[in-house]
């Protein structure tokens, strides 16, 4: 994407940080003048995202998230609010096997998921924390998130980790499993089961 496009004036310099972060993940975005969604200036149309020039960085990041926790296969099936390819893909898995790698994948992608991974995100690209989650958002609790986040006692890291983003926290279970520590990720993007060999 050229972020010094026409499509982008208005845009804030860590918006764009966040589009260029994005871009480099491998998740689809575009300028769409007016777009809004489940949140302001963030919309989502067949897996992409649709950003306003003029949206939040957090409102960005925390949608961005939901895709990118998304096991792969489903990604493209996103539209607006996520909860109808959440409903899609709990409907269409198997889940005899709870362990396995994707219905853990599948049962770990809500918004809490979605709300660390931002976290993590903004972090690594080197937001401010109050422009990674406002004050406001969340019902007035933005702050009390944040907080949960800086200490690792947010239930999202947790769900991160049983979907094999990262490990909860620095020591033995994540140098035995070659795991990052959050809010570093592992990996930015849930895999694509569909294409993972199937074990014998």
């Amino acid at each position: 994407m050229n972020c010094q496009s026409k499509a982008s004036v208005g845009a804030s310099r860590d918006l764009i940080k966040v589009t260029n972060f994005l871009s480099a993940i491998g998740l689809e975005w575009q300028w769409k003048q007016g777009a809004a969604g489940f949140v302001p200036g963030v919309d989502i149309l067949d897996g992409r995202l649709l950003v306003n020039p003029l949206a939040h960085p957090s409102s960005l990041l925390h949608e961005a998230g939901h895709l990118a926790c998304l096991p792969g296969e489903f990604r493209k099936q996103a539209q607006r609010n996520i909860s109808r390819v959440q409903r899609l893909m709990l409907n269409s898995i198997d889940f005899s096997d709870p362990d396995g790698e994707l219905p853990r994948a599948a049962l770990q992608c809500s918004d809490p998921e979605a709300t660390a991974w931002a976290w993590a995100a903004g972090v690594h690209i080197g937001l401010a924390p109050k422009d990674i989650i406002q004050d406001h958002e969340y019902q007035h609790s933005g702050a009390w998130i944040r907080l949960q986040l800086q200490h690792r006692q947010y239930a999202g890291i947790n769900g991160l980790a049983h979907a094999g983003f990262c490990a909860v926290r620095p020591g033995a279970y994540a140098a035995a499993r070659e795991l990052e520590a959050f809010p570093k990720l592992s990996r930015w993007l849930q895999k694509d089961f569909s294409s993972a060999p199937t074990p014998e």
